[in-house]
């Protein structure tokens, strides 16, 4: 049965896209297929419905209860992944936010195993890319018509995103989200003494026209998709990454920037301009830019190139105009 997977010390072996998509493609009898959700505990949804509300959708939508549901924190996520892959797991599901799938995504690449990114974070975002939508009991009633997909990506140096990437000082006010979610409201207000001086500084350059900007977001689908709204348009590039980039002078702009995206309306806006390109780079002077991938914080030095990883990660979709 499932409840007795244990760690083996055998390295993982590609078990073949064809093997995986055979074995989900009847769910007559689950029970035989090798399949297994891994949990993030530390994402947002855990905290307030811990396990509940996945076995509830898991109900809903006639999946057996003795799917393995395997819990671990966030820096576990990669090593508890190729365990289960070691094991003879061959497809693989995801609660978490984004952060968590692209962490399960890159332990698997080049093992074709798909992962089932489930809805467990804040945004989502990645799961409204894969599945059109973040509704967790749709996309496991679905789940039987799933397909897998090659989900092109992005690369910031050396860091893969599959959802977005963002970058300019204004990124700090991620430490500040971080701080409230795990300490509290006074933790995080006091977390805001982190934030740089020079928000509305303009020091980034997007080597696309030059301009000076305080914020730039990189997407490997139209930037709608990150910020978790979706777009009607589906034929973005796979080559390509759109980039906005917003020059924001004062509080008033980022409040208007913020209604504008809201109502999406933020591509109208004098102040942001969008560019497709398959390869840019930035630029921050002698300042270090910082960055988040995914929802993870990294930070890249003065200068970061960005260009289009095709092929970045193996999912399943559960859109039904997937082919």
């Amino acid at each position: 049965m499932y409840q007795q997977l244990r760690v083996s010390d055998k390295p993982a072996q590609p078990v073949g896209v064809n093997t995986a998509v055979a074995a989900i493609g009847s769910l007559a009898d689950l029970a035989s297929v090798p399949f297994a959700i891994l949990v993030n505990r530390s994402a947002g949804s855990f905290s307030l419905f811990g396990l509940a509300r996945l076995k509830a959708a898991m109900r809903r939508a006639g999946l057996p209860q003795d799917v393995p549901l395997i819990l671990c924190t966030g820096s576990e996520l990669h090593d508890r992944a190729l365990d289960l892959v070691r094991q003879g797991v061959q497809t693989l599901g995801i609660l978490g936010g984004d952060g968590s799938a692209r962490t399960v995504a890159l332990a698997l690449r080049g093992l074709d195993v798909p992962i089932l990114p489930l809805p467990g974070g804040t945004l989502n975002r990645l799961c409204h890319r894969v599945h059109g939508h973040a509704d967790l009991d749709r996309t496991l009633r679905d789940f039987g018509q799933a397909k897998p997909i090659w989900l092109s990506g992005g690369l910031a140096n050396e860091h893969l995103f599959l959802v977005a990437s963002g970058f300019g000082p204004w990124m700090a006010f991620h430490t500040m989200r971080e701080t409230l979610r795990s300490h509290g409201l006074w933790a995080g207000l006091s977390a805001l003494k982190t934030l740089r001086h020079d928000l509305f500084a303009g020091k980034l350059r997007l080597s696309a026209n030059n301009q000076a900007c305080d914020v730039v977001i990189a997407a490997p689908s139209h930037v709608d998709d990150a910020f978790g709204l979706g777009t009607k348009d589906r034929n973005f590039p796979e080559t390509r990454l759109e980039s906005a980039q917003a020059r924001l002078g004062s509080v008033g702009t980022v409040l208007w920037l913020a209604i504008a995206v809201l109502f999406r309306r933020w591509r109208n806006l004098s102040f942001t301009t969008t560019q497709i390109s398959e390869r840019m780079s930035i630029s921050c002077g002698d300042n270090e830019i910082m960055g988040l991938v995914d929802g993870e914080k990294c930070q890249f030095g003065n200068h970061l190139v960005l260009r289009v990883q095709p092929r970045a990660a193996l999912v399943l979709s559960t859109k039904r105009s997937q082919k």
